[in-house]
C-alpha cells in the first residue's frame, strides 16, 4: 500500500509537470513577439528602403488602380460612392475638375478613407484612376 501511494504521488506529479510544461509553452507562444523593430542605419533598414524605393512595375495605369482599389465600392455604389460609368450617380462631381476630385480621394470623403483603398498609390496613380472613372461617363 505504501508503494502504491508513492507511485501514485510520483505519477501524479509527472502528469502535472507535463501539463504545466504544455501550458508554459502555450503561454510563451501567445506572448511571443510578432515582429521586430528596425532602426534606420541598421542592416535590416537598408533592405526595407530598397524595397520601398523601387516599385516592381512602376506607375500603374488608371484602370489598374481602379480595378485593384476602387472597383469594390464604385462598381456598386457602396457607401454612397458614385458608380462607375453611371453619369446620374456622379451628379455635378465631373464639373469640379480632376485636381479637386483627386484631392478628395487623397483626403477621403464621406465613407471613402484617405487614399481611397490604395494606400501605396502615388499622386499620379490616383489622378489616373480618377481620370479613368471620369472617362467612363
Amino acid at each position: 500500500m505504501k508503494y502504491q501511494r508513492l507511485f501514485l504521488i510520483i505519477f501524479t506529479t509527472f502528469i502535472l509537470s507535463l501539463g504545466a510544461s504544455e501550458a508554459k509553452k502555450a503561454i510563451e507562444k501567445r506572448i511571443a513577439p510578432v515582429g521586430s523593430v528596425c532602426v534606420e542605419g541598421e542592416e535590416c533598414a537598408k533592405a526595407v528602403v530598397t524595397a520601398v524605393a523601387s516599385p516592381a512595375s512602376g506607375i500603374r495605369s488608371g484602370e489598374e488602380v481602379y480595378n485593384n482599389a476602387c472597383a469594390t465600392c464604385h462598381s456598386i455604389g457602396l457607401a454612397g460612392a458614385p458608380k462607375f460609368a453611371d453619369l446620374s450617380s456622379w451628379g455635378s462631381r465631373p464639373d469640379e475638375g480632376i485636381e479637386h476630385l483627386t484631392e478628395q480621394v487623397k483626403n477621403g470623403l464621406n465613407g471613402m478613407p484617405p487614399m481611397g483603398m490604395c494606400m501605396d498609390c502615388a499622386d499620379e496613380e490616383l489622378t489616373a484612376a480618377v481620370q479613368y472613372m471620369l472617362d467612363s461617363l
